[in-house]
C-alpha cells in the first residue's frame, strides 16, 4: 500500500489511517489532512472529498498486527459477519490495487508525453544547429574563394 496523497504516495508498512471510502493515508499525511482525530466539524476524505461524519470513519490502524490481535479481533463474531468482514478488506484492497495501477498509467503517460516534447524540442533544435553550420560553411567557403 502507498498513500493515497499525491504529494506523499509513501510505502506504508507500519501504521497507516483508512477511511470508509476505501482510501488510505501515512500517519503524517492523515495528521496533517486533519483525518487522524474525531474532530467537531466535518471531516473530508482528501482523495474523494467524502464527508467522514463518523468517528470511524477514518481510523488508525496497524498493518501487520500481532497474531494475539489477530486471534481475538473476529473471535466470537458470527462466520456470516467474518465473510463480510473479509469481503469488505478484499475489496479495499482490490480498489487500492486498480488505483495504482490507474496512478501508474497516468505516470506512463505524462512521461511519454514529456519524451515527445522534448524529443520534439531537440529535433528542432538540432534542425537549427545543422542550419546555422551549413549557413557558416556557405559563409566561410565564400570568403575563402574571395581571398583567392
Amino acid at each position: 500500500l502507498r498513500c493515497n496523497s499525491l504529494k506523499c504516495r509513501s510505502l506504508l508498512t507500519e501504521r497507516a489511517v483508512v477511511t470508509t471510502c476505501s482510501h488510505v493515508f501515512c500517519v503524517d499525511c492523515a495528521e496533517r489532512l486533519g483525518l487522524s482525530t474525531a474532530t467537531t466539524g466535518p471531516r473530508k476524505c482528501p482523495a474523494c472529498n467524502m464527508q467522514l461524519q463518523n468517528p470511524d470513519d477514518a481510523v488508525c490502524t496497524y498493518l501487520n498486527p500481532a497474531d494475539d490481535y489477530k486471534t481475538s479481533v473476529l473471535s466470537g463474531l458470527s462466520p456470516a459477519i467474518v465473510m463480510e468482514c473479509a469481503a469488505r478488506a478484499l475489496a479495499f484492497w482490490n480498489y487500492q490495487a486498480a488505483q495504482e495501477i490507474k496512478y501508474q498509467g497516468y505516470l506512463a503517460d505524462s512521461i511519454t508525453n514529456r519524451y515527445r516534447t522534448l524529443s520534439a524540442q531537440y529535433d528542432d533544435l538540432i534542425n537549427q544547429a545543422n542550419a546555422e553550420i551549413k549557413n557558416l560553411h556557405e559563409k566561410i567557403q565564400s570568403i575563402s574563394q574571395n581571398t583567392h
